[in-house]
């Protein structure tokens, strides 16, 4: 009899011990795998890279540019056709956008896309991220107004590396506008190499969250030789989208 209650306590504290290990496991299991059956997913991002001078005003010379290497990043989110329920998108925001890894010249910089006729960024301080970018959902996307569809589509920024110096000449040659005008102030593409990371956000009408970190290295390959380099990423594994 006194084995019998020493056995059963024992089997008590054994379960108790499974039950938590089980539990430790499963969210173990969820920080490194995260949600996966979302209603909607991350389906790629590209990233395109290049360069241009903007005039200096004022200036008695041909070509009096400051020099920008920019990198237009494309951010596509589709609905995922396995996810059984009807799920609305409210909207996504981009935030925390942190530069982990600096370039050995100039300063990285976001831009957000303005309401323009002619063009989809500049580079005024009210197009400047300080905080976040907020794409809302509406029946269709329109990058200009910040919008995106609430099934899904895609959505962009811009992170440009600026204080790169300026290219002064009275030649009345025409000057390309990409990458290879950076030559005139850089040597070579490994002093642009960034390191750029910010979190993606998804909120559905119902009220549900997902959040994931992304980190990207800009720019693309040698974007100095090449004029223009793009990258397309569907491997997007290390992207983890966790409930909030």
């Amino acid at each position: 009899m006194g084995k019998g209650k020493v056995i059963k306590p024992a089997i008590i504290v054994f379960i108790i011990v499974l039950i938590f290990t089980v539990i430790g496991l499963l969210m173990l299991k969820y920080d490194v795998e995260g949600e996966l059956n979302m209603p909607f997913n991350l389906s790629k991002i590209i990233i395109v890279s290049s360069a241009e001078g903007i005039e200096s005003e004022n200036s008695e010379n041909t070509w009096d540019l400051n020099l920008i290497q920019n990198n237009d990043i494309y951010i596509e989110i589709n609905k995922n056709e396995n996810y059984k329920k009807t799920e609305i998108i409210d909207k996504i925001t981009l935030s925390n956008f942190n530069i982990a890894k600096k370039p050995n010249k100039g300063n990285v910089t976001i831009y957000k896309p303005v309401q323009n006729e002619t063009k989809v960024y500049d580079y005024s301080e009210e197009s400047k991220v300080t905080d976040n970018i907020e794409y809302k959902a509406s029946q269709n996307t329109d990058i200009k107004k910040l919008e995106i569809a609430n099934q899904g589509g895609r959505i962009l920024f811009r992170a440009s590396i600026d204080n790169l110096g300026t290219y002064i000449s009275n030649d009345e040659q025409e000057i390309t506008h990409d990458g290879r005008i950076l030559k005139n102030v850089i040597e070579k593409s490994e002093d642009l190499k960034s390191t750029l990371s910010f979190d993606i956000s998804i909120k559905l009408i119902s009220g549900v969250e997902y959040k994931a970190n992304a980190v990207l290295d800009i720019p693309q390959g040698d974007v100095i030789t090449e004029g223009t380099t793009s990258i397309e990423i569907t491997d997007l594994s290390n992207i983890v989208f966790k409930r909030i």
